[in-house]
This record gives structure tokens, C-alpha cells and sequence, in this order.
């Protein structure tokens, strides 16, 4: 019988259909591949590109203050709410700043207080929290008497002995127009309150067309083991020390000078290996207050600072040996640390150092880059 060779056999319909559906879903994946490399790498030039700042610093600092200068200068204006909100931080900062005065008073001034004064002194010590939505003409009135006694005067200058938030006082000096109706924070108010940090708050702004990223982290010492989480690729760290708590304790800490403190943790952090690449930017902050107590306060009145050779109350002075003892405690010679002089409430202050620091964040951010 005759020999027939099969040739290759057709594919039916429903095997060809099959096959070009096959071939229709490889190359919706693929595509689905491309766009997913595209968008991975947008986001890491985008990464590359953006800015971050790391704002660190013992408690009671003011890094929070330089924290919220940046939203004035750059972020969004007060909302109502806002203000609402700050409104009642203030009244509450009122009220625990002269609750502190008053058992402060009992304990360096009791005998000092006119039995006048004992009535405002029980007003005030009654408050609580509930009272801090408001604080009535009335009330003012208490609190500016007792502000203005020569008792409170006294044991004002005893404040380095105990806890007290200093900026507070401008707010007790102006209670009569923090308790008129329809008391609402003004900015500078906002700059003055006092809110503990806990945990890790970050806000972004676009600053000379580059994204920055600003991190903000609680000072005292139960918060630092959360700064670890900020410590990746970090372009600059603005480490914020106070001038004027040369003489005082820390809070949680009563044995242990707050500057000592400060000087401490920034060994830690210039000298931590995840920042040898980043900007080290030191402020010395509350420069206003340091200046009026270094008139009263010697520096080498204070065993920590007893090294102390300068002239007797001068502020530049002062300055230059506590920028000395920061940066002595650098193990890189050849480290540039960047240093200011600084009051974080004062806008303009900190607008003309921050236009100083910026260029050399953003120079290093470019060599970070490969661009320099």
C-alpha cells in the first residue's frame, strides 16, 4: 500500500485561540513589568533628590520651637482650628507655669507673701485641667498680682533650683490680653507654647524647588530610643542645645547638669558612624535668655564649667567657650560643624540662619548625589 508521511498538523480553533491568548497576557505582563520599573525608578530619583533634616537635642532644648519656625516660613498658614487648639495650649501653659510658681513660693518665700496674696495663691493652686479652656478676667487678675509680687520676683530668680518652662513667662506678663473675650493664639503665641514630643512628628515642604523632610523627635531620654527609625539617610542634623540651662538640672534627671547633658549626647550623635556623610549643624539656642543670666549666673560659678577663663558676664564669650566644648568633643578634625548662635522664637533670627545653613545642606545633599 502506498506510504503517505503526516505533515505538521494545523492547530484546531480553540488550540490557536488558546495560544494567542497566552501571547496577549505576555505582553500585558511585561507591560505591567516596564511600568512598575519606571515608577520604582522615579521613586528612588525622587528619594535621591529630597532632604532630610533631623532636628535632635536633649528636652527642653527648644528644637520643637525651630521645628514649628520652619512651618511659618514654609508651611501653610494657622488654620482657625489651629489657633482654637493652641489657644487652649496656651491657657493650660498659664496655668502650670504659675501652679509651679505658687508651690515654689511655699517652699523659698512662704513668709515673704502678704496674707492678701493667700486667696489668689488657693484660686490658683485650685485649678485643673478642665479650667485651662478659659481663663476669665477675673482669674487674670489673681494671677497678675501674684506675678507682680516681690515674693514671685524673688523665687523667679531661684528658678535653675527647680522645673519651669522660662518662655512661659511672657505669657503671665501679657494675661490681660490672653484673657479679653475672643482670645485666640496669635503666631508668636504658637512659638512660645510648650507641648511635650513624643514619638516622631515629620512635616515637608518645598524649599528653592527641593523637596525637604523635616523629622522632629522627643528630647528626653525615654524618647531617644525611638531615633533610631530616623537615622537612614539623613542629609543634615540640626542639634539643638540651650545656652542658658548651664546652671540648671535635667527633668527627668535631677543630679545631672542639662548642659553636661546636651554636650554628652552630642558626642553620641557627631561621632555616630549612620551620620559620618551628613551635615552637622549645631544651634545654640536660647541665646536671649543666656545673655541675661550670664550677668547674674558666673559661668565658673558652676563646677562643669569652672574651666571658664573668660571676662565676667560677656555674652561673646560665652559663646565661644561653649561652641569650644562642642566641638572638642569631635573625634574627626576634619569635620565641618556648622554653629549658630540662636533664639527659636525669634522668626527673623532663625529665617537669617536657616539662609545660611541651606546652601550647605543643599550643597551636601548634591555631592550625596553624585551631581558634585
Amino acid at each position: 500500500p502506498p506510504h503517505f508521511v503526516r505533515g505538521p498538523r494545523r492547530a484546531g480553533p480553540a488550540l490557536r485561540a488558546m495560544g494567542c491568548g497566552q501571547s496577549h497576557e505576555d505582553a500585558g505582563a511585561k507591560e505591567a513589568s516596564k511600568e512598575m520599573d519606571r515608577r520604582l525608578k522615579e521613586e528612588h530619583e525622587q528619594e535621591q533628590g529630597k532632604i532630610k533634616l533631623l532636628l535632635l537635642g536633649a528636652g527642653e532644648s527648644g528644637k520643637s520651637t525651630i521645628f514649628k519656625q520652619m512651618k511659618v516660613m514654609y508651611g501653610a498658614p494657622l488654620t482657625e482650628s489651629e489657633r482654637q487648639h493652641f489657644t487652649e495650649v496656651v491657657m493650660a501653659n498659664v496655668i502650670q507655669f504659675m501652679q509651679a510658681m505658687c508651690i515654689h513660693v511655699e517652699k523659698f518665700a512662704k513668709g515673704e507673701l502678704p496674707p492678701v496674696l493667700l486667696d489668689s495663691l488657693e484660686m490658683v493652686m485650685g485649678l485643673n485641667d478642665a479650667d485651662s479652656d478659659v481663663i476669665t478676667p477675673a482669674m487674670a487678675g489673681h494671677i497678675e498680682k501674684l506675678w507682680t509680687s516681690p515674693a514671685f520676683q524673688h523665687v523667679w530668680t531661684q528658678r535653675a533650683k527647680f522645673q519651669i518652662v522660662d518662655s512661659h513667662k511672657d505669657f503671665v506678663e501679657d494675661i490681660a490680653r490672653i484673657a479679653a473675650p475672643g482670645y485666640l493664639a496669635t503666631q508668636q503665641d504658637v512659638l512660645l507654647t510648650r507641648t511635650r514630643t513624643s514619638g516622631i512628628v515629620v512635616e515637608k515642604y518645598i524649599i528653592d524647588d527641593s523637596p525637604f523632610e523635616m523629622y522632629d523627635v522627643g528630647g528626653q531620654r525615654n524618647e531617644r530610643k525611638k531615633w533610631i527609625h530616623c537615622f537612614e539617610g539623613v542629609t543634615a542634623v540640626i542639634f539643638v542645645a540651650a545656652l542658658s540651662e548651664y546652671d540648671q538640672v535635667l527633668f527627668e534627671d535631677t543630679q545631672t547638669n542639662r548642659m553636661m547633658e546636651a554636650i554628652t549626647l552630642f558626642d553620641d550623635i557627631c561621632n555616630n558612624a549612620m551620620f559620618r556623610d551628613s551635615s552637622m549643624l549645631l544651634f545654640l539656642n536660647k541665646r536671649d535668655l543666656f545673655d541675661q543670666k550670664i550677668k547674674v549666673v558666673a559661668l565658673d560659678s558652676i563646677e562643669e564649667f569652672s574651666d571658664y577663663d573668660g571676662p565676667p558676664g560677656d555674652e561673646q564669650a560665652g559663646y565661644d567657650y561653649f561652641i569650644q566644648r562642642f566641638k572638642s568633643v569631635s573625634q574627626n578634625p576634619h569635620r565641618q560643624i556648622y554653629t549658630h548662635v540662636t533664639c527659636a522664637t525669634d522668626t527673623e533670627n532663625i529665617r537669617f540662619v536657616w539662609t545660611s545653613c541651606k546652601d550647605a545642606v543643599l550643597k551636601s545633599n548634591l555631592k550625596d548625589s553624585g551631581f558634585l
